[in-house]
Order: C-alpha cells, then structure tokens, then sequence
C-alpha cells in the first residue's frame, strides 16, 4: 500500500505488514520511508554528537548520536496512525518521545553476556520502537527471537518472573552478537537493513540486531551501521 502524506513519510514509501512467530506479533516494514537518508547521513556525520551507549547507561553495543527535533517529531506523527490500526485498534497518543542515531563498533568478544542475546526495551505494550536503517551499503538488519525454555516471543509484567527464572538455566551465549543458532533463543524473523527502511515493532518484542560483520570504519556514520532509532510511549486518546 502507498502511505499518504499525512502519515509524514515520503509520497511513494511501501508499507509491508510481518506477523511474526507463534504470537503473531505486527512488524511493519516501511521502504522508501523518507527520501532523506542522504541528508540524515550527513547530520550525522557533521553535526551530531556520539557518544559510547553505557555512558548515558543504555546496553546498546556502540555509539548514540543526538538527532534532529525535526526527524524525531516527523517519525512520531508518522507512526501513530500505524500504532492505531496495526497494534491498538483505536487511537493512542504520545506519551513520552525518545529518539537518536545509533552505531554498532563494539567488537564480538568485547559484549557483555547481556548484549550477547536479545532483549526487550521494556514489558510494556504500549511501548513501541523504530529502527530507520540508514547506511548504503549494509545489509545487517534486525531480528525478533523466541526464548526455546518459555516459548516467549514477548514479555509483560506477568511474564517476566517466568522468564527470568528460565534465563538463568539457558547456556552461556557465545562471545558474537546473536544468532539464535546455539544459545537460548531461536531467530523467528529477520529484517535485512536496507537504505530508508525503516521497521516499526512493540518494544516488547524480543529482538536484537542482525550483526555479521563490522565495517572498518564502524564509528565513522558515512560507513558505519547507521540507524535512526525512536521509542514512544503512548496512552489511550482521551
């Protein structure tokens, strides 16, 4: 389907709609989202200011960016009509904004065991995530992961107790960024990167970035794994 322009995305992006897994979890897929990944490349490269993720305490293996006000408040307008039809079934409306450019540099045997697996951003499912993929040239998208003890695909407050109690007899995961080919956890889809993609999921969703390589020049956001990247909370519209 064509998205309109007042869903604040470019005239011609595509909407494509994943139902993953055994919970048929919404994935939208949106190509051609902007018409702007050039000039969001060169923002980054220019005129935005990274810093290592564990000093702002976030467990993302690599660098944050700040991001234009502009982009962040356009992606917000873009995805709450999609949040209504494809995840709440009624209106929603912003509760809490928070967006930045991401680059992927720490090395495979310097992860922590906690980078090593997939995560959730949070148990709350009114909490959603973007993933703006920005680089020319990588293909290294993102995956959502089913936890093989507890066959959990998402997390809640109800579920967690459950899933952490399992976490703690899962195998050590390997020193590399995951797979889900032998560890706890199985890979249910994947998402290749490709420029002006951008995928929107709950951030309940167990996930993580589908990582295979490095790039030389990893921190440098004109050859890095770039990514635009927001999170929104919503609440019900009064």
């Amino acid at each position: 389907m064509t998205i309109g322009h007042d869903l604040a995305f470019a005239p011609g992006a595509t909407l494509t709609v994943l139902h993953v897994g055994a919970e048929r979890e919404p994935v939208l897929v949106i190509d051609c989202a902007t018409g702007q990944v050039d000039a969001l490349r060169a923002f980054a490269a220019g005129q935005a200011a990274f810093a290592p993720a564990a000093s702002v305490g976030s467990g993302y293996p690599g660098l944050l960016g700040t991001a234009p006000v502009a982009y962040i408040d356009a992606m917000v307008r873009g995805i709450l009509p999609l949040i209504a039809t494809h995840f709440t079934g009624h209106p929603v409306r912003p509760a809490r904004a928070r967006g930045n450019f991401s680059l992927v540099t720490t090395a495979p045997d310097a992860l922590t065991a906690e980078q090593r697996v997939p995560h959730v951003d949070t148990a709350d499912r009114l909490q959603f995530a973007t993933v703006h993929f920005l680089s020319p040239g990588n293909r290294d998208g993102t995956a959502f992961f089913r936890h093989r003890a507890t066959g959990f695909e998402t997390l809640d407050a109800a579920r967690l107790p459950t899933y952490q109690a399992a976490r703690a007899d899962d195998p050590a995961p390997p020193s590399r960024y995951c797979t889900g080919a032998d560890d706890g956890f199985e890979a249910i889809e994947i998402v290749p990167a490709l420029p002006d993609r951008l995928i929107l999921y709950r951030a309940a969703l167990l996930h993580s970035g589908w990582i295979t390589t490095l790039p030389a020049q990893a921190a440098d956001p004109r050859h890095g794994r770039l990514t635009g990247n927001l999170f929104l909370q919503c609440r019900g519209a009064p």
